[in-house]
C-alpha cells in the first residue's frame, strides 16, 4: 500500500469515527502539506464576509477535497452541443505551492507571513499576485488560474453562491421537481426582500 492510499484510508476512518484530532491530522498529510494557514488567510480574503467563519473554512474544504480529488485525464464536461471532448490537464497543485510561496515570499517582504498580514495588505499582495498571473476575469472553473481566482470561482458557481445572489433557493444543479416547477424559489431564511 503507497502512502497516498494509506492517507486515504486513515482519512475515511477519521471521518466515519469523527476523531477530530485525527482528521486534522489527516488533513495536513494532503494539499496544502503545511500552508493550511496561508490558504485560509488567502480565504479570508476573497471569499464573501457573510460567509462567517464557518463557511469560510467549509469553502476552503471543499477547494481542498476538489483539489486532492483531482483527476488528470478525465474528461470535461463539454456542454450541450460540443461534440470534442477534452481532457483535464495535470493538477494545479504545483502551482498552487509556488503561488502560495510566492505570497509568503510577498508577505515577508512587509515584515511577515502571510496569515499574520492584515487584511487589507493580503488584499493588495493578491491583486499584485493575480495581475501578475495576468488573470483578468474569474475563471470559467477552478483549475485555470490562480489559487485565489480558482478558490472564488469554486465557490462562486457554486449552488450556494447562487441563491446567495439571489436571496432565494433556487438551487441550481438541482432538481425541484415537476411538481414545484411553477412556485417561485422561496426566500431564504433571513434573507430581506
Amino acid at each position: 500500500m503507497n502512502r497516498r492510499a494509506w492517507l486515504e484510508r486513515v482519512a475515511a476512518i477519521a471521518g466515519v469515527l469523527h476523531l477530530s484530532g485525527l482528521r486534522a491530522w489527516a488533513q495536513t498529510a494532503s494539499f496544502p502539506q503545511g500552508q493550511a494557514e496561508t490558504l485560509r488567510a488567502i480565504g479570508d480574503a476573497v471569499l464573501p464576509e457573510s460567509l462567517g467563519d464557518e463557511g469560510r473554512t467549509r469553502v476552503i474544504a471543499d477547494f481542498t477535497v476538489w483539489l486532492r480529488e483531482w483527476k488528470e485525464g478525465a474528461e470535461r464536461d463539454h456542454g450541450y452541443g460540443f461534440t470534442r471532448i477534452v481532457r483535464v490537464g495535470p493538477s494545479p497543485a504545483p502551482r498552487y505551492r509556488a503561488q502560495i510561496a510566492a505570497l509568503e515570499a510577498a508577505a515577508k517582504s512587509r515584515g511577515g507571513s502571510f496569515a499574520k498580514t492584515p487584511l487589507m495588505d493580503r488584499r493588495a499582495i493578491l491583486t499584485d499576485a493575480i495581475s501578475q498571473t495576468k488573470v483578468e476575469n474569474l475563471p470559467g472553473r477552478p483549475g485555470e488560474g490562480h489559487i485565489a481566482t480558482d478558490l472564488m470561482a469554486l465557490y462562486f458557481s457554486s449552488t450556494e453562491a447562487n441563491d446567495l445572489c439571489y436571496r432565494a433557493a433556487i438551487g441550481k444543479d438541482t432538481c425541484r421537481g415537476l411538481a414545484e416547477s411553477d412556485e417561485p424559489p422561496a426566500p431564504l431564511e433571513g434573507a430581506a426582500r
